[in-house]
């Protein structure tokens, strides 16, 4: 009896110094990883190490989150050198390969391609192309294959533009306003995949359909009130169903006929809450944001939103921009504090944040996705333009440990580990110079 109570004590006086020692190293990983996440900024290779010891001592979501945000990071390019003006509206080809973008004086439109590549030096990048659009330009829209693109004017008037040209950028068109009111800017524009259809939101509020099967003779088809001023609208891939927003409404139409557009719903939404929308391109999954929430809606039924979930985007200030995969799986969501996020809602009712994205020191105004959601497009009114390739997200996602681990050991000195935990190096590693960060277990 005496064997077994000395046995029972000792196991449980060893299971409450393992409890102790777990209870240690959670917090001693967590710190880590805010100590990583200070350095992001100034010294990426020391936060990716610190970042990668915290989740080898103990990997849980908040450790994981912080490798994964300074993996990301490397994955920016500041483009501010191609245009360090403040951005009025941005959009990407399906591709990738395209973007177009204003900045209130102008237009241009840049191959992205350049600037994906490593190997390419900054002065051999490819240099943006200007269009000569003439007004101020509030809101630009591009066609998946970067062929056609339209540009909404502050006078009321919108560019349709022949991008697929060798040569300049030709513009083809210009799609008269339809308003009569003193201010009459173009809010939002859209096309649908094939460029053949295009859509216009003014400030008074409304919505025009046009064909644009021959961009040199468009022909409009309706137009329609939709609100006292409309701040969004959106297209589906078929120009089959929009979508347009005021503060105070998000109004689904059927186009099926686009000279008869039909209201189907409005979305139950708080009152001024629509600050920003995105719909992916078969028009069944809405994205809506403002200063306090984000919120997915499902349209399988135009006649019949159905709310799905809620984002909790973490976003100081509020979201001012978002942006949709053609799938509806993928979203990018920006605003106050040059922060955003990327999210997967493959699964609507139950959506993950995959990554922070993070480089403006004030604000992102607009943001941009290719079709596969691997390059993605952040404009500021400060800093220009950042271009992130996520080509690797999801690989880093699924491990970020190993992701590092797999290109080669990353070690951290002795020195360093006392630093920055307080603590002597782990065991095994006592002895020596350094710590093989990819060999803790």
């Amino acid at each position: 009896m005496l064997l077994i109570t000395v046995a029972v004590a000792g196991y449980a006086v060893k299971r409450e110094r393992d409890r102790v020692e777990a209870v240690e190293r959670i917090a001693l990983a967590r710190k880590l990883a805010l100590v990583g996440a200070e350095f992001r900024e100034d010294d990426g290779v020391r936060a990716r190490n610190i970042g990668l010891a915290a989740v080898k001592m103990h990997s849980d979501e908040y450790t994981r989150a912080a490798l994964i945000d300074t993996l990301v990071e490397w994955r920016k390019t500041d483009m501010y050198a191609l245009n360090p003006n403040a951005v009025a509206d941005v959009a990407i080809s399906g591709d990738g390969g395209t973007a177009l973008f204003a900045d209130m004086d102008d237009v241009f439109t840049v191959k992205l391609r350049t600037w994906l590549d490593e190997e390419v030096g900054i002065m051999e990048k490819a240099s943006p192309v200007k269009l000569a659009a003439g007004a101020d330009v509030m809101a630009v829209a591009l066609s998946a294959d970067g062929r056609i693109a339209l540009t909404g004017d502050s006078d009321g008037t919108t560019g349709v533009w022949d991008l697929s040209g060798a040569g300049r950028p030709a513009r083809r068109a210009t799609l008269p306003t339809t308003a009569k009111d003193e201010y009459r800017d173009v809010e939002s524009v859209a096309l649908s995949r094939d460029g053949r259809i295009g859509i216009v939101g003014d400030f008074p509020g409304d919505l025009t359909v046009w064909d644009l099967t021959d961009p040199a003779r468009p022909r409009r088809l309706s137009s329609t009130r939709a609100h006292d001023s409309t701040r969004d609208v959106e297209l589906s891939g078929d120009g089959r169903t929009a979508l347009t927003s005021s503060e105070k409404s998000v109004t689904i139409w059927d186009l099926t006929d686009p000279a008869k557009p039909v209201k189907t719903a409005d979305l139950a939404l708080p009152e001024d809450f629509a600050e920003t929308t995105a719909m992916s391109e078969d028009g069944r999954t809405i994205l809506v944001a403002n200063a306090e929430r984000a919120d997915i809606w499902k349209l399988d039924d135009r006649a019949r939103p159905v709310h799905t979930a809620m984002l909790d985007t973490a976003l100081p200030g509020g979201t001012y921009d978002v942006a949709l995969t053609p799938d509806g799986k993928t979203a990018l969501l920006a605003g106050a504090g040059g922060a955003g996020s990327v999210w997967n809602l493959a699964q609507p009712y139950r959506p993950v944040r995959l990554a922070s994205l993070r480089g403006y020191s004030q604000e992102v105004g607009y943001v941009a996705l290719s079709s596969d959601g691997a390059i993605a497009l952040m404009a500021s009114p400060d800093r220009g333009l950042s271009i992130w390739d996520l080509r690797e997200l999801a690989a880093i996602v699924a491990d970020p440990a190993w992701f590092v681990c797999s290109r080669s050991d990353w070690p951290i000195s002795n020195a360093d580990w006392i630093r920055y935990t307080g603590t002597a190096a782990p065991p095994g590693f006592e002895d020596g110079d350094e710590v093989s960060l990819c060999s803790i277990r």
